[in-house]
Parts: C-alpha cells; sequence; structure tokens
C-alpha cells in the first residue's frame, strides 16, 4: 500500500515538472538520486541533489534550509515527500533566494491526515500556502494521498 501512495507522488512529480522543467534543477530530500537520473535524462536538465543522509553518488550532503550555502541560482527547486522533514518555512525562505529570475518551486509531499505508518506531522496545502507569502502560486491541488504547489517569486 505505502508503495502505490509513494508511487502517486512521483508520478504527480514527473507530471508537474513536464510543465514546470528547467535546465537546471535541483532536488531537496532526494534520498537515492534514482528520481534525479530519471529526471535528468527525461527533460535533458542537470539536476543536482540535496540530502542530509546522501544515500548514492553525486549527493550534496545538506539540509533543506541550507541550499544558500550552494550559491547557486535555479531554474527549478523540487522537493517530493520531503518538506515534512525540514523547517517548511525556512526552506521556503531559503529556496526563493536560489531560484533564477522566473524560476519555480515545486512542492509534493503527503496531505495532513493521510495515514502513512510514520508517525509525521504533515502539513496541509492550506498550511503551506500560507507560509509561502513571497511567492506567486501558479499551481496547486490535491489527489488522493498528497498535495502540490508551484510557487515563482511575487515580484509586487
Amino acid at each position: 500500500m505505502l508503495y502505490e501512495m509513494e508511487k502517486e507522488g512521483r508520478n504527480l512529480l514527473l507530471k508537474l515538472l513536464e510543465k514546470h522543467h528547467g535546465n537546471k534543477m535541483l532536488e531537496v530530500g532526494c534520498g537515492s538520486n534514482e528520481p534525479a537520473l530519471l529526471i535528468s535524462k527525461k527533460f535533458n536538465s542537470n539536476v543536482k541533489c540535496i540530502d542530509p543522509y546522501g544515500y548514492g553518488k553525486n549527493i550534496i550532503k545538506m539540509r533543506g534550509e541550507e541550499i544558500a550555502k550552494l550559491n547557486e541560482k535555479f531554474d527549478v527547486i523540487y522537493s517530493v515527500m520531503s518538506l515534512h522533514h525540514m523547517d517548511a518555512f525556512i526552506f521556503l525562505k531559503e529556496a526563493i533566494k536560489a531560484l533564477n529570475n522566473n524560476g519555480k518551486l515545486v512542492i509534493v509531499d503527503w496531505k495532513k491526515g493521510v495515514e502513512t505508518g510514520v508517525p509525521e506531522y504533515y502539513f496541509s496545502l492550506n498550511e503551506v500556502i500560507a507560509m509561502m507569502k513571497d511567492y506567486e502560486i501558479i499551481d496547486k491541488g490535491e489527489k488522493k494521498h498528497h498535495f502540490y504547489v508551484v510557487g515563482k517569486e511575487n515580484k509586487k
């Protein structure tokens, strides 16, 4: 059951990246870098990966809240089923600084109330949007087990 639930999140990310991909992307909370390798190949993109534990090759051991230390800008920063492992408020503040002009942040995570068997706090879509005050929300929604939100810098 959990595998099918995770598959929903990964498929949702791929669908979103079909509309919102870029030449230079960053995956935050990648675990292993297998999804990033697929995404890199599918969209002909350069994908960097960060994860505090770094389970594979070419993964930078770093928390999402520390992406400013990369001292780089990205067309797309994405996170799938990882936001709940971070201080979301700090991550969202730091991510916007690491986006290129018109860069996008794509988040897919477990939605509040979903039973994964792991005692963790999962945000609601509205909770995440409320933390994204510096972003213009360009896409959002919910599936059975996940929510998603796509934002870019609000230049008002």
